[in-house]
């Protein structure tokens, strides 16, 4: 009696799961129905497709891919088609656009990047052709350019829907030969690092000296403000100056951060500063309003500090064959994860 109301009970399970599959569609129809899409169907397209957390790019080279995934789970595309001529890419902080250089000494150019692939070049009428030092705005609105060999340093504003060149000057208005430039969100700031180690305001009515330090490694602005991060790599001293174009004041944020030899990389988000360097595997992470130090061991010796699509995310270093390893400063204590090389450079070393 009991075998046979068991045998019964199962038989009435096995009904009701093959109904509920059936009035669904079944898992593998569902699937076969979103993977097997009609190409016209964007919508579609854009549903299966993964995150894009921003972009790896060879300094000086046009090879780029994207980084699809989560932080933690990334890959890397295969290599993104670039514009025809196309010498050389520069992202922007966020990654959104990159100013291009050219072949045959043309005009800069700008690439826009707001989905996972290059959108067509834009040519900015005037622009220097081989700038030696580019240098974003915090939230890439504005750039500020300098060539050496020509002479001239512009300002790029309207970034990246409406570049404008707003501002033009030849070295002979500068008070010594350019080493940093930063330039605020408002595309009119601008602030020199010359040679010499001084800061100097390039304001409309002439250069005006803010500082002078002993080996200048950085000068950056906070997003949205006047306010201005002066690195001395000598003393290891970082300082905030605030409202450079109006009523300034310094304030020390910190000291002792000696030892930093190669390229100096400084950022910030506004409410902390990251300091890192070529010639070591260390980062610094600065609070503005505790002065707590964070000093972080990287698994590798970071290359640069390129701002990510993903807020708080940056690229410490990449190139072509070999993993990205990229900065999370989202947690309280900052981590680094990397993203494995492309899946043909992986099959090219295994053979």
């Amino acid at each position: 009696m009991r075998s046979d109301i068991s045998v019964r009970i199962l038989l009435l399970i096995f009904l009701v799961l093959n109904a509920l599959n059936l009035g669904c569609g079944g898992g593998a129809e569902v699937t076969s129905s979103v993977s097997q899409a009609p190409v016209g169907d964007v919508s579609a397209a854009k549903r299966v497709q993964s995150p894009v957390l921003g972009f790896v790019y060879a300094t000086g080279g046009t090879e780029a891919r994207a980084i699809n995934g989560i932080p933690g789970a990334s890959t890397l595309s295969s290599p993104l088609t670039v514009p025809e001529g196309v010498t050389s890419l520069d992202f922007a902080p966020g990654q959104k656009y990159a100013l291009v250089e050219r072949a045959d000494g043309a005009s800069l150019g700008l690439i826009p990047f707001s989905g996972a692939d290059p959108g067509p070049l834009v040519q900015i009428a005037g622009g220097i052709s081989k700038p030696d030092v580019i240098s974003f705005s915090p939230n890439g609105v504005a750039a500020a350019l300098y060539s050496a060999s020509q002479g001239r340093l512009q300002v790029l504003a309207g970034l990246p829907d409406n570049p404008q060149l707003t501002r033009e000057m030849s070295s002979g208005e500068l008070p010594d030969a350019v080493r940093l430039l930063a330039i605020a969100d408002d595309g009119v700031t601008l602030l020199e690092g010359t040679v010499n180690s001084a800061v100097y305001l390039l304001a409309g009515g002439g250069p005006q000296m803010l500082e002078s330090v002993t080996d200048l490694g950085g000068i950056v602005f906070t997003p949205q403000s006047n306010d201005a991060l002066i690195f001395d790599r000598s003393t290891g001293t970082l300082s905030l100056m605030q409202g450079v174009s109006s009523v300034r004041s310094n304030r020390l944020l910190a000291n002792g951060l000696t030892g930093l030899g190669g390229n100096i990389a400084l950022e910030t988000d506004g409410h902390r500063a990251i300091i890192t360097t070529s010639s070591a595997s260390h980062l610094w992470e600065i609070d503005f309003q505790s002065l707590a130090v964070q000093d972080m061991q990287l698994p590798t010796t970071p290359a640069m500090l390129e701002p990510l699509r993903l807020s708080g995310h940056y690229l410490l270093t990449w190139q072509p064959g070999q993993p990205a390893w990229i900065l999370n400063t989202n947690q309280e204590k900052g981590a680094v994860y990397f993203v494995p090389a492309a899946v043909e450079a992986r099959a090219a070393l295994a053979r």
